[in-house]
């Protein structure tokens, strides 16, 4: 069965993140899932999964290539689900390009798709050779100073067309989204500022609805 995953790791998202994307895979998804959270906290309500390593924030991400082997999709809290997720699912590993590097190219992680054993982009990692972290981020990888787990699989995997395929229907709010949702979106990012929350839209209000978001 396929598993669709989030990750709920410190301070910075909380059980109502979890509730609200939850209720909008349901709304989205047709083919029959089931809806897991990696996370270092109980959650009711929520099918939780902790794992034995303790990886700072975002890197704990790269845990879910050691512990889900078979149909995955995985989502950022903070992104806002706009059409099916079907057309999403991969049968090897999927990633669309990180718009967010100006051009520099790189793999965007908010949303990810796989299937088979992935377990060494999680097994060359090592929590040692991450920097302290500066500014309430979750530390720099490497000697080349990676900036996320994106950065660290577009080091190994490089960009999307690749070892990676191509996801096409995710867009940024930043760069894609301000004026209107593409139609044939399924998917739109809010890395960075600002968050869901934080705009004013009847899109974003009726996508996120929920009446389980209480923490």
């Amino acid at each position: 069965m396929l598993t669709v995953w989030c990750v709920c790791v410190g301070d910075k998202y909380g059980a109502g993140d979890v509730r609200i994307l939850q209720d909008m895979v349901a709304r989205n998804l047709d083919r029959p899932h089931r809806f897991r959270c990696l996370t270092d906290v109980d959650i009711a309500g929520i099918d939780c999964f902790t794992p034995d390593e303790n990886w700072p924030g975002w890197w704990s991400k790269l845990l879910l290539f050691r512990y889900s082997s078979g149909p995955s999709l995985y989502l950022d809290l903070d992104v806002v689900i706009v059409g099916n997720l079907d057309r999403l699912l991969s049968d090897t590993l999927s990633m669309p390009a990180n718009w967010a590097q100006s051009g520099h190219g790189g793999c965007q992680s908010s949303v990810m798709a796989w299937h088979g054993d992935y377990s060494f982009i999680a097994d060359r990692f090592n929590p040692e050779y991450l920097a302290t972290p500066e500014r309430g981020n979750c530390g720099a990888y490497g000697p080349n100073k990676l900036w996320g787990d994106q950065e660290y699989i577009t080091s190994i995997l490089g960009n999307p067309g690749a070892s990676i395929e191509p996801m096409g229907h995710i867009y940024s709010y930043k760069y894609h989204a301000r004026e209107s949702v593409p139609e044939d979106a399924s998917v739109i990012c809010f890395h960075g500022e600002p968050k869901p929350e934080q705009v004013q839209a009847e899109w974003i209000t009726k996508a996120r609805s929920s009446t389980a978001t209480a923490a």
